[in-house]
């Protein structure tokens, strides 16, 4: 694959080459490749499938714990989140001893205490990862669904961003069933603070945990905002936020 750097931005096919737009500009590669029935039933490709079959299924994984957490997600993350997660969600797969090659699932894998140290610290956006913004201790519940940051004081305990006025913390709990690949998430009510206030503990409590048998996974977002004329705004589309899995049970 290579970069198209000219002063022509070309889409589609041209002498065997294949052009296309991606996030990080115009790319080139060569056209071809194996046919797709030959890959399908030919037993040479008998390892292509297996690896197709189980790249399958860490993606559906990754989708799901996307989408799981969507609302949060559409608010902080980078580029290459997608790519990152899989990545994390295929070395859950590799945890899965007992299935056959080519029948690995993340579905086995998650049940390995490994796989919850793999997934606990996962940050969403690795240009504002929490664990440099924020620096004071928090406490998870996983039994009540809480989150606690004692005597947090913003202007000791954040990295604030120019023209942030305002930063707010959320929490969540989404279980997955990877199996059947559905979800379900309940959300904490969110709280605002002013970066020059005074310290005081913060905490957010669910209402209920979901109710869905799975895995759960626990998420801080942190959001800046910057206050113009008494209104909070965003502060440039989420770029310093942060979202964090903290806890997986």
């Amino acid at each position: 694959m290579a970069r198209e750097s000219s002063i022509l931005k070309l889409k589609g096919q041209l002498d065997g080459m294949s052009f296309y737009k991606t996030q990080e500009g115009y790319q080139v590669r060569a056209k071809g490749g194996i046919e797709r029935e030959r890959i399908l039933n030919d037993a040479n490709f008998e390892r292509t499938r297996e690896n197709m079959n189980e790249f399958g299924n860490i993606n559906s994984a990754g989708k799901l714990i996307r989408n799981s957490i969507g609302v949060f997600l559409n608010r902080a993350k980078d580029m290459r989140t997608s790519s990152r997660l899989v990545s994390v969600v295929a070395q859950v797969k590799n945890l899965d001893v007992v299935s056959d090659r080519g029948q690995r699932s993340f579905a086995v894998g998650i049940e390995s205490p490994d796989a919850k140290i793999l997934l606990e610290g996962f940050e969403f956006n690795k240009n504002a990862p929490l664990s440099s913004i924020l620096k004071q201790e928090y406490a998870i519940d996983t039994e009540v669904g809480s989150v606690s940051i004692p005597q947090f004081y913003p202007k000791e305990h954040l990295m604030i961003p120019e023209y942030a006025t305002h930063v707010r913390f959320s929490f969540a709990c989404a279980v997955i069933d990877a199996v059947t690949l559905t979800s379900k998430v309940k959300f904490a009510e969110q709280q605002m603070i002013s970066v020059d206030a005074e310290m005081a503990d913060v905490e957010l409590t669910l209402d209920a945990l979901p109710d869905l048998e799975g895995v759960k996974m626990f998420y801080i977002l942190l959001e800046y905002f910057q206050d113009i004329n008494g209104k909070l705004y965003p502060l440039k589309s989420g770029a310093y936020n942060a979202l964090r899995l903290v806890r997986v049970v």
